[in-house]
This record gives structure tokens, C-alpha cells and sequence, in this order.
């Protein structure tokens, strides 16, 4: 029995103390919910599972316990000396069961909680008529007992109810069938791969459940109500399944089950069960910025339909489920979970430096205890520790032609882009985002102008694109009008072509969509070739001014043959013009360049492309006694629809591009790095291998042109370039150099080479 009471006297502390940091957190979230992350909130509440769980803490001087009266962090019902006298055991003696954990709709979770005016926690008064010295002294004991034995007992009858409901529950699904349609489990496994699950996670379709959920500690299985899988579309499915899944990757399902034991531990205090249910409601909340956070902000709409969707059919069951929490509001947690969705940002479900600050602080503050010796000082102290912030990022070197910027996502492009603007939300067949290019007002451009190419088939022969562009200012004026007013401009004919006329240029007033703008069609003639035609939709929005090349009419350049690469119908024209949204509304078109390439502006793109390749990036900002500088840092991924370059990669590489600003003759170098070798040395001419710095470096020509050209050192095109590629390996990373012998010499090459080797591994 004594440790019967021992167990109960701590469970009691912790639950008080648990009830203060509760009250703390339902104002941080009453006053913060619009400011901090979904994942934020619901990592907080962990604050409340941990000091259930562990009563005894340190004491500290930024304890939120200092404000408390000092009457109050005494009170207890206890001889003091209890805790200490029999220290607690962290196993509770409860045999684990399956946790249970509904995640669509919320709606099914074990039991309510007993009523405190069933089972009351504390014990009630002496009676009157004992008023001697003794029974006075030992009220506390006898309540400590009486307690002790109402707690026991509504562990137990708590314990019983969640065995029969666990019971029930694996009756119901026991005659579930396993789910064999080949569209749903193909979803299932690009679910699985888009979050990185390697589990096996079977589906199963059942009539006894109402709402999808996952099911299962050890083995996992995701339950659809029977007419789920007829109703929702893939996508609907995809939605669902994401859900499912990302509550397994957080590990949702083991968290429920300690959350779920530790309200039985501490059944008696209202304030658990109403933490649990406004964890459950910031649970489910992160889930969906999870699920978001892969998806995309374009994906966010379609997303809140199929929640709506799920709730609907929820609202038909006619027999509703049990609640783990009585203080349940499905509608009103729903529509903040709908409202989260709309205003979702992709990258806020990450926890960010300043995240992770504020929980750590929070854990100072809220897991400790009182400080009998806390002086202001030492508060402030604390709190200038926990507030110091980082350095400033020293990411900068000086890029060729800096002013103007290209990015994969429009996200990205965004924070340079300097205004908003509107982008399609559909495209045709087969197109899709190949790269965005920002820029800035410089020379005779007064306004920032961004242009956004879709590629189709990129890289092959019958490669299509178009281009929208977008800028502040009229993009009818400046080089433009110009052009338009007579000014001769001409393309470089093809060699068989004859001389170029100058380009002539058409402008006709046309409605598409509903839309009136000007159609700007160009013509270019040749000598001895048929023309090249090229068709510009222009219009303007608001204060924004738009245009694009949807179609032409021209020519591979050596053979003359038709290429055409903007074949935009009319009919496809008037469908893309109609969708244009601002990015936060885009639903059907994905802007967020997910295997594409991109440059290195900053300390954010570095950490992506480092992510990527699974290895730190050398980036020295020069090199050979700062003779050579570095101007561009690209992260190429395998297989991109973006880049043009003279060959395709075939793994992850990050390529550092190293050029003299003040004399160009001094030579240039372009480095590759990457975790497999990316240039192939069979498919090359050995020359060589040199030692530099006592690491080997094998040296070959490219004779067969394998990665590009052949280039020529005049136009007549009689002396071809030699192009030099310099191979090693060094801690697990590969290298390769690029140089040619326009204004190098061998010796040149070679010292460039030791330059890098030589130089730090950053700035």
C-alpha cells in the first residue's frame, strides 16, 4: 500500500504542475496560432507528456513554477519527504496493447474519461466529530489512502473499458478484406516512396468503419471504409493515403499510445483530457502541413476537398464512434484544419532554428521547478543565453551578369523577383516548369521582368517549349518599340541561308479569353531560305504586364529543316490564359522544380544541393593567388528538364565555375564534384597521369567529342579545339576538370589544378 501511495502522491504533483503548463500552453495557442507552425503547437504539447511522466525536475530560476505562490508549490496532501523516500519506477506495470488512431476525420478513439463527480480524486472531509490532536494530524495520511485507493480503481475500470474496446474494435476488422485493386495499391506505393516508408503497410476495406485510419504498433495496416475506394478519385486517394502515411512516418501511433496511458494515469484532472483533445486537433493539423509539405501549395485546395469530402460521409454514420475525449468539436476543429490548408506555405512545416530556440526555452521554463535561491540576474542571464543568435551567412561572390537570376521553382524566384505576379494553372500534355528566370531593372530596362519556360520533351528532338513573362513594366516599350518603329534586327541565318533581311514585326488587336490585348507577330526573312515566324500574345492584369511566345515557325540552324518549337494551339492558348492564378491559388500545375537544376545563391541553396549530393560542396571563392574567380555554382541533378549543357549528367554533381575578371587570357576552369564518377574515362584518351600534391590525377582527351563539340578556333572551322579533362578521387568524392588549350598550356593547366586542390574547402 505504501507504494500504492507513493505512486499516487507524484502522479497527483505532476498532475498539478501539468495543469499550469497547460493553462500556459492553451494561451500561447490562443494568442500565437496565426504566427507559429502547425508542427510548433503540436511539438509543445510534448512539454505536458514529459512532466506527467517525470515529476521530479531540476530546479531552475526561469521556472514558470517561480510565479507561483509559495503557499501553492507547498501544498500537498502528503507528509513532505514522501517523493523522496520512494522514488518513483518509469514502468507502470501495463502490458502495451494496439494503438488505435483515427486520422482522417478524427473520430475514433478509445473512451471517455470518467467523471470527476463519479470518481473523485480527492478524498472527502473528516467527519465532524473528530476533532482530536490525532485524527487531525493523520488526515493527511488517511486521504493520501483513501485517494490512493479511488485512483487504483479508476485505473482499473479505465484499463477494462480500453481491453473491451480494443477487443471490439479487432472483432470488427477481422473480417476485412484485403484490399487487391491495382490503382489503389499503385497509389499506396507512390505514397510510400514520396515519403521514403520501406514497411510493408497492407490496406484493408471494411464496412465497420466510417472513416479511413492506420491501425497497428508493430504491423501497421491502413483501414478504408468499403465505398472509399468508389467514391474518391486517385487523387482523393492520394490525399488519404499521404494522410495515413505521414501519421506513421511522425510515429503518431506510438505517441497516441503514451498519450492514451498517460490520461488513464491521470484520469482524475480534467485539464489532461482537454490537452489530449487540443493535441489531437494540432496532431491532426501538422499531419496535414505534412502532407502538404509533399504535395506542394498547389496541391493545398484539392487537399481541403477531400477532407470535406471525408466529413461528409463521417456525418452520415449512423452509429458515431466513441471519443477518447468528451470535449470533442469535430466542426470546429475541421474548420481550422480547412484553414490551415488555405493559408498553408511550403516550408512551414519544417522546424525552423528559431523553432527549435523557442521549444528548448519553453522546456526551460516549463520543466523545471521553482528555485528557492532564483535571482533576477541569474533570469536574465539565462534568457541572454537562450536569445543569442547566429552569424550572418558569408555566401557571396561576384557572378557574371549578377542582375539577371534563373531558378527551378518559383518559390525561389519569388523572393527575387521583387513583385507578384500570376502564373498558369494549366498546361498542355506533356509540359512542364523548366526554369525561371529573374531580371533586374539594369541598363535600358527600368523594371524587374520575369520569365517562366515550359519545356516539353526536353533534350530530344522533338522538343516543344513556350514562355510567359511577366514585369512591372510595359513590356511593349523599350527595346521592343524600337523594333517595332523599323529598327533593324536579324537572326544569325543558317550557313546555306543566304543574308538575313531585317526582322519585320505586326501588331494586331485581338480578344483571347475574354482578354484584349496586342498579338505581336515577327517575321524573319532570308536570301535563300523560307521565313522564320514567331507569334507574342501581350496583355496587361491589374498593374502587370504580360506576354507569351506560344508559336513559330523555325529552323534547325545546319540543316535548315522545320523545327517549330512553340506549337501552342489557339485552343491550348485560351485554356492557359483563362487558369492564370497567383501562386498561393495554383492547383493543377507543380512550380516546385523537384528534379530539376539550380543555381547556388545562397546558404539555403547550398544546403539543398549538399542534401542532394550526400557530401559537403568545395567552393573556395578563389583560387591561384585570387588570379581566378569564382562566378557561378550550379547544382546539376541527373536526368533534369532544364539544362542544355554540352552533355547529359547522369548522376548528382555540383559544378564550380572559376573565370579571371580582369584578364580572360589567364584561363578558366570548371570543376565537377559528385558522389560517382560523372565523366566516364573509357569513353576518353588516356594521355597521362600527373601528381598533384601527392594525390594522382589521371589526365585525357576528349578526341571522340563524347562530351561535347567539336569547337573550332576560327570560323572556317579548320582547327579543332583540344578539350582536356583532368580525373580523381579524393575522401570519397569525384572530380572532374574541364579545360581547353585555346589560351592554356599544359603547364597552365596543371597549376590550376593544384590551385583547387590547394585551396579551403569554403570561401
Amino acid at each position: 500500500m505504501k507504494m500504492i501511495e507513493t505512486l499516487f502522491y507524484l502522479m497527483l504533483t505532476a498532475s498539478l504542475a501539468s495543469t499550469v503548463i497547460i493553462l500556459l500552453l492553451l494561451v500561447i495557442r490562443k494568442l500565437l496560432y496565426k504566427r507559429l507552425s502547425p508542427r510548433i503547437f503540436h511539438v509543445l504539447w510534448f512539454l505536458v507528456l514529459i512532466k506527467l511522466l517525470v515529476p521530479i525536475a531540476p530546479q531552475s530560476p526561469v521556472s514558470v513554477f517561480n510565479l507561483v505562490p509559495h503557499d501553492l508549490q507547498e501544498l500537498s496532501i502528503g507528509p513532505k519527504g514522501n517523493a523522496e523516500e520512494h522514488p518513483l519506477s518509469s514502468q507502470t506495470g501495463y502490458e502495451a496493447s494496439p494503438a488505435l488512431m483515427s486520422t482522417a476525420a478524427d473520430n475514433f478513439t478509445p473512451a471517455p474519461a470518467p467523471k470527476l463527480t463519479e470518481q473523485p480524486s480527492v478524498p472527502a472531509k473528516p467527519s465532524p466529530q473528530t476533532d482530536t490532536y490525532a485524527d487531525k494530524r493523520y488526515e493527511p495520511y488517511k486521504a493520501l489512502t483513501i485517494g490512493s485507493l479511488v485512483w487504483v480503481a479508476g485505473l482499473l475500470s479505465l484499463n477494462m473499458y480500453y481491453l473491451f474496446v480494443t477487443l471490439r474494435f479487432n472483432r470488427q476488422v477481422r473480417a476485412s478484406r484485403m484490399l487487391d485493386n491495382h490503382e489503389v495499391l499503385s497509389i499506396l506505393e507512390a505514397c510510400k516512396e514520396k515519403l521514403g516508408i520501406t514497411a510493408a503497410i497492407p490496406i484493408y476495406e471494411t464496412d465497420r468503419l466510417h472513416s479511413p485510419c492506420i491501425y497497428g504498433l508493430t504491423k501497421p495496416r491502413i483501414y478504408l471504409p468499403a465505398d472509399i475506394v468508389t467514391i474518391a478519385d486517385s487523387r482523393q486517394l492520394t490525399h488519404i493515403l499521404l494522410h495515413e502515411l505521414t501519421h506513421y512516418k511522425r510515429r503518431d501511433l506510438w505517441f497516441h499510445f503514451v498519450w492514451t496511458w498517460t490520461a488513464v494515469l491521470h484520469w482524475y484532472n480534467p485539464f489532461v483530457w482537454l490537452s489530449i483533445k487540443k493535441m489531437k486537433a494540432d496532431r491532426e493539423v501538422a499531419c496535414d502541413a505534412g502532407v502538404l509539405e509533399v504535395l506542394g501549395e498547389q496541391e493545398a485546395s484539392s487537399y481541403g476537398r477531400t477532407l470535406l469530402m471525408l466529413s461528409r460521409l463521417f456525418a452520415r454514420s449512423a452509429s458515431p464512434q466513441v471519443n477518447l475525449s468528451p470535449f470533442f468539436e469535430n466542426h470546429k476543429e475541421m474548420k481550422r484544419r480547412i484553414t490551415m490548408i488555405t493559408k498553408f506555405k511550403k516550408g512551414t512545416y519544417k522546424l525552423s532554428a528559431a523553432a527549435i530556440i523557442l521549444v528548448l526555452a519553453l522546456s526551460a521554463v516549463m520543466l523545471t521547478n521553482a528555485s528557492e535561491n532564483a535571482k533576477s540576474a541569474e533570469a536574465e542571464a539565462a534568457s541572454g543565453i537562450a536569445s543569442k543568435q547566429g552569424s550572418p551567412s558569408t555566401f557571396q561572390f561576384q557572378r557574371l551578369n549578377d542582375w539577371a537570376k534563373w531558378f527551378n521553382n518559383l518559390e525561389r524566384a519569388n523572393e527575387f523577383a521583387g513583385f507578384s505576379f500570376k502564373v498558369p494553372d494549366f498546361l498542355p500534355d506533356g509540359y512542364q516548369l523548366s526554369s525561371i528566370y529573374v531580371d533586374e531593372n539594369y541598363v535600358n530596362r527600368t523594371d524587374n521582368q520575369v520569365t517562366i519556360n515550359f519545356v516539353s520533351n526536353h533534350g530530344q528532338e522533338d522538343e516543344k517549349q513556350f514562355e510567359v513573362i511577366a514585369s512591372t513594366g510595359n513590356l511593349l516599350n523599350g527595346a521592343l518599340s524600337q523594333l517595332l518603329q523599323g529598327s533593324e534586327t536579324r537572326k544569325i541565318p543558317g550557313p546555306t541561308w543566304g543574308a538575313a533581311q531585317p526582322q519585320t514585326y505586326i501588331q494586331d488587336e485581338v480578344t483571347y479569353a475574354n482578354i484584349r490585348g496586342i498579338l505581336v507577330t515577327t517575321v524573319q526573312k532570308y536570301e535563300n531560305h523560307e521565313p522564320e515566324i514567331e507569334k507574342a500574345f501581350f496583355w496587361r492584369d491589374d498593374t502587370i504586364y504580360y506576354a507569351i511566345r506560344f508559336y513559330s515557325e523555325d529552323h534547325t540552324l545546319e540543316e535548315g529543316l522545320p523545327r517549330n518549337r512553340r506549337t501552342i494551339s489557339q485552343t491550348e492558348l485560351e485554356t492557359i490564359l483563362q487558369s492564370f492564378q497567383y501562386p498561393q491559388q495554383i492547383q493543377h500545375v507543380r512550380y516546385d522544380g523537384k528534379g530539376n537544376s539550380f543555381p547556388i545563391y545562397g546558404e539555403q541553396d547550398l544546403q539543398q544541393a549538399e542534401q542532394l549530393l550526400g557530401f559537403k560542396v568545395k567552393y573556395p571563392f578563389a583560387i591561384l593567388n585570387n588570379e581566378l574567380k569564382l562566378v557561378d555554382l550550379v547544382m546539376l541533378q541527373a536526368g533534369d528538364q532544364n539544362t542544355g549543357y554540352s552533355f547529359r549528367h547522369t548522376v548528382n554533381a555540383v559544378r564550380n565555375s572559376y573565370l579571371s575578371l580582369d584578364d580572360p587570357k589567364k584561363g578558366s576552369l570548371t570543376v565537377y564534384q559528385s558522389k560517382s564518377p560523372l565523366i566516364n574515362g573509357s569513353q576518353l584518351t588516356q594521355v597521362r597521369t600527373m601528381d598533384a600534391n601527392g594525390l594522382s590525377v589521371s589526365v585525357y582527351k576528349d578526341d571522340r567529342h563524347v562530351y561535347g563539340g567539336p569547337y573550332y578556333r576560327d570560323a572556317d572551322k579548320t582547327e579543332i579545339i583540344t578539350e582536356s579533362y583532368y580525373l580523381w578521387e579524393q575522401n570519397g568524392i569525384y572530380y572532374a576538370a574541364n579545360l581547353d588549350d585555346r589560351d592554356m598550356k599544359e603547364e597552365d593547366h596543371e597549376k590550376l589544378i593544384k590551385a583547387f586542390l590547394l585551396a579551403p574547402q569554403r570561401g
